[in-house]
């Protein structure tokens, strides 16, 4: 059984960032809102396309560039001319030169403007809005399953019933990867006398290679739930911490 800490931390990380981006998209989307409905409009004329290029890394190390357009738009109110650059940009671009576009602006301070169509408008809070829908759920169902894995981690150290089971791997799990590196366990089997059937138990992950720390061990205590054994744990207390 794996330690439900490590899912109890990263799920309520992903919670936090989820709430976090959820409410911060709801307060975006409402100060639109606001602005638009009190908002004049007219219309302006792009004059502009300004190209901003990010760079991300993955985790496997490689780079990714992408390169976004945003739209400088120009208007007029009363005779005098203003202009503001769109704060959503997009590849390939949404607009072209010399198109025209509704625009929002503020009558008290005119150059407070923006393009006053739908997309322009809520695509920022929608993005941040829906990652928080993403996050929040993926963090909630990290965070309750950790919970339940601590807690039975609990109960059988309290009640479990103890068995000495034989190792049959020791070294990486090819499986997971954790920082670009393959964590290390331990998986050892045993056999149920009463059924005759074989169970399997898998160490949490671990940070070092605890072979050379098990001195030659062939058998690794295990605690198991005697009405599903295949709800275990390795015992790995007994083992000395790495140095």
């Amino acid at each position: 059984m794996r330690n439900g800490r490590v899912f109890t931390i990263v799920g309520g990380i992903f919670g936090l960032v989820g709430l976090v981006l959820l409410g911060a998209g709801i307060a975006v989307a409402a100060s639109t809102a606001s602005f638009l409905a009190s908002a004049q409009r007219t219309d302006g004329t792009v004059v502009e396309l300004t190209a901003r290029t990010s760079t991300t890394r993955s985790s496997g190390g490689h780079t990714r560039t992408s390169t976004n357009w945003y739209p400088t738009v120009k208007f007029t109110v009363d005779g005098r001319s203003y202009s503001f650059q769109s704060s959503t940009g997009s590849n390939p671009p949404a607009y072209e030169r010399g198109e025209s576009v509704p625009v929002a602006y503020d009558p008290d301070d005119p150059s407070n403007a923006r393009i006053a169509s739908f997309w322009a408008a809520y695509l920022a809070p929608l993005i941040v809005g829906g990652l928080g829908l993403v996050f929040t759920p993926i963090g909630t169902v990290l965070f309750v399953k950790g919970r339940r894995a601590a807690r039975l981690r609990a109960r059988l150290r309290r009640q479990g019933l103890q068995v000495w089971a034989k190792i049959e791997h020791v070294g990486p799990d090819l499986s997971t990867l954790v920082n670009n590196r393959h964590p290390y366990i331990i998986r050892a089997t045993w056999q149920d006398e009463g059924t005759g059937r074989t169970y399997t138990a898998v160490s949490d992950p671990l940070t070092y290679d605890p072979g050379p720390r098990l001195s030659g061990q062939t058998h690794v205590r295990v605690l198991y739930d005697p009405a599903d054994p295949d709800r275990n744990l390795v015992d790995l207390d007994a083992l000395p911490s790495p140095s």
